[in-house]
């Protein structure tokens, strides 16, 4: 069934994260949550919106890096990068937008693959 509701206000700064053409995800994440290694097939940008996550990555020379970000941070992730999060001690939301906002395949690492082991929160440098 149909019903009608109120259309909410889409504030500039979330209009300016959509992508010029496609879709976007809104990630929402509990406290705690981990999504272990994985890469994508496509460029991928994250947006945080609200709570915090601390990234984890390795770069193309194999090096491993961690970052806590806040709400506000910007990051670009190439095609391929393999990489993970853990959220803060509060909830996270985040905004994914994988390249030109099309679908991205998702190919998650087995334990045995993992080039660094999971960090958790509270490990995580700034």
């Amino acid at each position: 069934m149909f019903t009608i509701e109120p259309t909410p206000e889409l504030s500039p700064q979330l209009l300016r994260l959509l992508p010029e053409q496609g879709s976007f995800e809104l990630q929402h994440d509990q406290a705690g949550k981990t999504h272990n290694w994985h890469h994508h097939s496509l460029d991928e940008e994250l947006f945080v919106i609200s709570g915090e996550v601390l990234l984890f990555w390795v770069d193309g020379g194999g090096e491993y890096h961690e970052r806590r970000c806040e709400p506000g941070t910007w990051i670009t992730l190439p095609a391929g990068t393999r990489h993970g999060s853990v959220a803060g001690a509060t909830d996270v939301v985040y905004m994914i937008r994988p390249e030109n906002g099309r679908t991205a395949r998702t190919t998650f690492l087995e334990p045995a693959e993992f080039p660094h082991p999971t960090p958790s929160f509270a490990q995580g440098r700034a």
